[in-house]
């Protein structure tokens, strides 16, 4: 793979592609499937959102719950022993369905601003600003 020149490189949108794909071929076709899934659960459940917001947000949770796949089983896995005494080996499918469900959810509700309140990420990294 030729290294990047950042003044005569590709174009932003061609590294993304290049992103987004290497990251789809790198994981098992029930991976991909269930991260399809999981992200099909995130545009219906999201119908608060515009046409287009949605599809973009669709490609992000795709995106999201493949690369966290891994990440959310070990975490499914440690949770079922810790609540409920099970030892659970989850499927890195099961966490790419959760993954891509959740984690555009979550990073949206982190985000948001109530009027008095303020967003989580404003109560913990900045100070009082009036």
């Amino acid at each position: 793979m030729t290294p990047l020149n950042i003044i005569n490189g590709p174009k932003p949108s061609q590294v993304a592609m290049i992103m987004a794909l290497s990251t789809i071929i790198g994981h098992d076709p029930d991976t991909f499937i269930a991260a399809f899934a999981g992200s099909i659960i995130f545009v219906v459940s999201a119908a608060d959102f515009a046409i287009w917001a949605r599809i973009l947000l669709f490609g992000a949770s795709m995106i999201v719950g493949l690369t966290c796949a891994d990440f959310c089983a070990q975490v499914l896995s440690l949770l079922s022993g810790k609540l409920f005494g099970l030892t659970l080996d989850v499927p890195p499918g099961v966490g790419a369905v959760i993954g891509a469900a959740a984690a555009v959810r979550l990073l949206m509700y982190l985000s948001t601003r109530p009027k008095k309140v303020g967003s989580i990420f404003d109560r913990h990294f900045r100070k009082d600003e009036k």
